[in-house]
């Protein structure tokens, strides 16, 4: 498989590939909204996004047949360097083209955001935003996601946490996140507001389109059930 020939497809299919990423993860979130609570771990909140993605491809009757191509990705494992077994990284959802050869990937990579616990230090850095620009995750693909999972303070919070990093990278003597474009915003679904875009640079001279969706999971109170 030569690179030419996956710049073809995501040429060819890049643009509607986008834009049904972007409405699984709004429909999804939707349909667990209400299930999100404190007792959740990061996974158990990526995977519940998963699952209503799933769902939504193969039982819901709205789904248009656009959508038929597609399968979900739940922690699908991923060798970048040969890894086997429990040593393979886990990517939190992806999103496949089927139906085309080669397939192609939308990543959306997922971390949790609260004050007090998980900042936008860890959003940013490895096992976050630091493996797709390094190219350890979707080093074959043009454009990937980030997907803020925030509990807790508004998106125009975690904008200015973001926004300050960025800053800090931008002026450091060693920056890490290869900015060729900072933050700016970006609509691709009117309904799933306050997204940003940034650009990146990557060792092998490609360049990495990163959006940035946030996604209120406010946290309700633990169920009081089993």
């Amino acid at each position: 498989m030569t690179l030419n020939r996956l710049d073809r497809m995501w040429g060819r299919y890049g643009e509607a590939f986008r834009l049904h990423a972007h409405q699984l993860l709004l429909w999804a979130h939707g349909d667990v909204r209400d299930r999100f609570h404190p007792g959740l771990d990061e996974p158990s909140m990526t995977g519940l996004l998963a699952d209503a993605m799933k769902r939504r491809l193969s039982e819901h009757p709205g789904t248009p047949k656009a959508f038929d191509c597609y399968w979900i990705g739940d922690q699908e494992p991923h060798s970048p360097a040969g890894e086997l077994g429990n040593d393979r990284l886990r990517l939190d959802i992806t999103i496949i083209r089927n139906g085309i050869r080669p397939r192609i990937t939308y990543v959306l990579e997922a971390k949790r955001l609260r004050t007090g616990g998980f900042p936008i230090g860890e959003y940013v850095g490895e096992g976050g935003m630091g493996d797709l620009v390094s190219g350890r995750y979707a080093a074959d693909a043009p454009e990937a996601a980030m997907v803020g999972l925030f509990e807790n303070q508004t998106v125009s919070y975690w904008h200015d946490e973001l926004r300050r990093r960025f800053d800090q990278d931008t002026e450091s003597p060693v920056p890490q996140l290869s900015i060729m474009q900072g933050l700016v915003s970006k609509v691709v679904l009117a309904d799933l507001a306050g997204e940003l875009e940034s650009r990146h640079g990557r060792a092998d001279g490609s360049v990495l389109i990163l959006h940035h969706i946030f996604l209120d999971c406010s946290c309700r109170s633990a169920p009081s059930g089993p």
